[in-house]
């Protein structure tokens, strides 16, 4: 048995909120002095640790070239992503009972804290998640696909795996006064599996998602900061800085292993896979075996699109985070961006608003690119209100406007000045115009140019407006009729037969 005194910010600010004034309980001004201090210690581990390894290169991949045998992702994968437009980043996982972005609490974190999370997977129960029914949400948000955490970077599967490591339960005796806790090693898979709720989630997402027709995305980390076999990894809790092929061949293989096995369930055991985004990568020395991981990847699943996090040159698109490319950008990607502050649930977080989203689905559209907004479910397997509100707003948007996004592609003139953004449809004959504000009594545009004799209409209204081209520049009228019943609240779409750019 070991003594633990687990101190968080919580308390420190309980502290502060009672106040430092005379008749404060001494006993917790000290304790939130202790925790400022754990806190303070923790920030700086995490530093230091984090100068160990250059992550971004680990994300940048080592091998410029690929093999001669290898190939990427087929075009008829790769416009059926463009297509699809719209999806979900859902980071899910232990993380989401004590408000973490995704596992990242763990990085530079201290024994105490390390053997209490280790110990979390005994106590995730998950009893009101329902598969089926975040694919109605998703359907009714107009969502075509999702990308779902199987493995984060804590190492804890949410699917069965048959993979073994080494990790610790709790006994019988659980936690005793003072924070003892009571805990036995153990090997395990480290998943779903081992704790009560026993259920294959991976399994049940994707079977849901098919179902609807979800394009089905699968996100796994290269690195695993629980098993003492990636300890090259300076956030990992067994960090030995002296690791290599060279110190401990064995161990070095049994990381290999571990994640070569892992993928291979993933990509073997639950049918058709759209979409695998990696993410961070592996030591220079691993960058082969991470290729022929991939390699084993395209066998498995030959139309999968891979995320290039680790892989370098073996990935076929890219996806900038909390970030949205200010245009075009090569090839294709996609947008991940968290409506709130963290990917993963956290109670009590501060969302961004619904129009956001559409605001930004409207934007990487026009692009060229596809959108993902982030969301995290609470323990429970259920949403937080505040994120089924924005997806259903987003989702009343898109049965309006929906065909000025999905199926597009880019015009070579996407945007004019800020409140107007174009897409076109794949043939070209249609440009669609989104005005971001009411226009008023008169939509005009310097950027389209309309077919003589054409109709223009705007989403959601079924009848023709009248135009005209002065010029360069070509007036759509709007009565007042439209004005007084307008088809959404936010963001209008004129659908336009164009001539050719």
């Amino acid at each position: 048995m070991k003594r633990r005194q687990f101190m968080t910010r919580s308390l420190a600010a309980g502290a502060l909120a009672g106040g430092f004034e005379a008749g404060a309980n001494p006993l917790i001004v000290q304790a939130a002095q202790q925790a400022s201090e754990t806190a303070a210690e923790g920030l700086a581990r995490f530093k230091e640790l984090a100068k160990a390894l250059d992550r971004e290169a680990l994300q940048r991949g080592f091998l410029p070239e690929v093999d001669p045998s290898y190939q990427h992702a087929p075009e008829s994968a790769i416009e059926a992503f463009k297509d699809r437009k719209f999806g979900i980043r859902i980071h899910w996982g232990l993380y989401c009972m004590i408000g973490s972005d995704a596992s990242w609490a763990l990085a530079g974190a201290n024994k105490q804290f390390w053997d209490i999370y280790n110990v979390f997977y005994q106590f995730f129960n998950p009893t009101s998640f329902d598969a089926d029914a975040w694919m109605n949400l998703f359907e009714q948000s107009g969502i075509r696909y999702f990308t779902f955490t199987t493995k984060h970077h804590d190492g804890f599967s949410m699917w069965p795996t048959r993979t073994t490591q080494e990790s610790i339960k709790l006994t019988s005796q659980g936690f005793s006064h003072g924070a003892i806790e009571n805990t036995e090693k153990v090997v395990e898979s480290y998943s779903i599996q081992d704790g009560p709720y026993r259920k294959d989630i991976v399994r049940s997402m994707v079977e849901a998602g098919r179902r609807k027709d979800m394009g089905i995305g699968l996100y796994y980390s290269h690195v695993d900061w629980h098993d003492p076999s990636f300890a090259w990894d300076p956030f990992n809790f067994y960090y030995d800085q002296k690791f290599t092929p060279e110190s401990d061949p064995a161990r070095w293989q049994r990381f290999i292993s571990q994640e070569r096995e892992q993928v291979r369930e993933l990509m073997s055991d639950y049918g058709r896979i759209d979409y695998l985004d990696f993410d961070i990568g592996w030591p220079q020395a691993a960058a082969k075996d991470l290729a022929e991981i991939t390699m084993m990847v395209r066998k498995l699943q030959p139309d999968v699109i891979i995320r290039g996090r680790g892989i370098g040159a073996y990935g076929d698109y890219y996806t900038p985070e909390r970030q949205i490319p200010g245009g075009p950008s090569k090839g294709f990607w996609k947008v991940i961006y968290p409506c709130g502050t963290a990917f993963s649930y956290r109670p009590n977080d501060q969302y961004k608003p619904a129009e956001w989203i559409v605001e930004s689905l409207i934007g990487i559209t026009a692009k060229g690119g596809n959108f993902e907004v982030g969301f995290g479910p609470m323990p429970s397997g259920e949403w937080p209100p505040e994120t089924v509100e924005r997806l259903k707003y987003t989702g009343e948007w898109l049965r309006v406007n929906g065909e000025a996004i999905y199926n597009t592609r880019p015009r070579s003139v996407f945007q004019e000045g800020n409140n107007i953004w174009f897409t076109s449809s794949k043939d070209g004959r249609y440009a669609y115009a989104i005005s971001m504000g009411w226009p008023g009594e008169t939509f005009a545009t310097q950027s389209v140019r309309a077919m003589p004799g054409s109709a223009i209409r705007m989403l959601g209204v079924d009848q023709d407006l009248t135009w005209r081209q002065d010029g360069a520049t070509l007036k759509i009228a709007i009565p007042s009729s439209i004005a007084e019943h307008k088809p959404c609240v936010q963001a209008y779409a004129f659908k336009i037969q164009a001539e050719a750019e």
